[in-house]
């Protein structure tokens, strides 16, 4: 069922006659009070003003997410495009489904397009959310996790790719969970229980551990593919991590440029003196330092002016949204120019069209991973997919 909240009477029964030819069931509200009293389901879409007198369209999202409301949701508005933005990205803390938002005044054809988007997600959503439950349902003992830190764990690696060229420069290591009975395990599923039974840091340097044996290999095989590794923030504050990383880079014989740290923001607002101290050490010794997840949080300009990072990857939400979304847009623009100003690579993740890969072409930006360019892979299939397809 549609459901249309706009006290402007006019535009709400315009908004309906759009939606006829796509709905049989259609109801309007022009009191915002009386629509969150309505039970809705996943299977309900709301077209929802976000500028009205009595009730504004935030006061009903924070109603909605307080009835952990999940039907589709279409702001639109004809007040300012930023606080439309705003309100957007609002929603989505506030986990609630947005499908899109729309400016006024809109066509016929772009409400209806978003109308049918919504509808698709709508029939979609009852699938993937019976699949997030399933994933909630599996629960791991402390003693399945720590043998999974032992024995079970596996890297595949994303590759990273000079937007110029196509040419592979480096790969992301991402952990996997071989599980004897349950198959191949996405970190999503376990990572949280790994937190929960405080085992990040063991489960962090295992991984090190086993890039850097990967990296020994291509290496000895003459493959020149730098591995980027994420780094917790038990490591990140760990006084003795520099000198223990180079013990192991010096038994594998390799170069420490070959090993690039990735510390997300929210790893840094920790112990800061500890932080600096062991990151700027990392830096000394040869190794690659990356802000990841970059502009997602509170003092990034902060953390690049303390820290000697030689990269920046920015965050996956920005470049999502890079050409539908003016103010993405416009943040990696800034963090493009900013990061080279500084000296820095610039680092983009998660392209998916090739739209987006050659508006970042446009825009200067470095290096790019992400699905449309390949999807992590296991360490003899990476190579494999860099013969095949010339990114030598």
């Amino acid at each position: 069922m549609l459901y249309i909240v706009d006290d402007d009477l006019d535009f709400a029964t315009l908004l309906k006659d759009i939606a006829k030819k796509s709905f049989s069931d259609i109801e309007v509200f022009t009191d915002p009070s009386k629509f969150i009293t309505t039970t809705l389901t996943s299977s309900d879409i709301v077209l929802l003003d976000i500028k009205m007198p009595k009730m504004d369209g935030v006061e009903v999202l924070r109603k909605l997410s307080e009835q952990d409301c999940q039907a589709n949701l279409i702001l639109i508005s004809g007040f300012d495009a930023s606080v439309l933005h705003s309100t957007a990205m609002l929603a989505k803390e506030l986990s609630l489904n947005i499908s899109s938002h729309i400016t006024k005044p809109a066509p016929a054809s772009k409400i209806n397009q978003a109308l049918t988007n919504a509808m698709e997600q709508t029939q979609s959503y009852s699938v993937l959310n019976s699949k997030s439950v399933l994933k909630k349902l599996i629960s791991f003992s402390e003693v399945e996790i720590t043998n999974a830190i032992n024995n079970q764990l596996i890297l595949h690696y994303q590759p990273q790719v000079e937007l110029k060229t196509g040419k592979v420069i480096g790969a992301e290591a991402l952990v996997r969970w071989d599980h004897p009975t349950k198959g191949l395990i996405p970190p999503d599923s376990f990572l949280p229980q790994i937190a929960q039974f405080r085992l990040l840091e063991e489960l962090t340097n295992k991984v090190i551990k086993m890039a850097i044996e990967q990296e020994e290999k291509w290496d000895k095989y003459g493959f020149n593919i730098p591995i980027s590794i994420n780094i917790c923030a038990s490591n990140v504050t760990s006084l003795t991590l520099p000198e223990k990383l180079e013990d192991l880079i010096f038994q594998a014989a390799i170069n420490p440029s070959k090993i690039c740290l990735e510390v997300t923001e929210s790893e840094l607002m920790g112990e800061l003196i500890p932080s600096i101290d062991t990151l700027t050490r990392m830096r000394l010794k040869g190794f690659n330092l990356s802000i990841d997840d970059f502009g997602t949080g509170y003092s990034s300009l902060l953390q690049l002016y303390r820290i000697p990072f030689n990269e920046l990857k920015i965050d996956r939400s920005f470049i999502t949204n890079l050409l539908t979304v003016q103010e993405s847009n416009v943040i990696v623009d800034s963090c493009i120019t900013l990061a080279h100003k500084l000296g820095m690579k610039v680092v983009a993740e998660g392209i998916e069209t090739q739209e987006v890969y050659d508006e970042l072409i446009k825009m200067k930006c470095d290096v790019g991973q992400g699905y449309y360019i390949c999807k992590p892979l296991p360490g003899p299939k990476l190579l494999n997919w860099i013969h095949e397809s010339n990114k030598i």
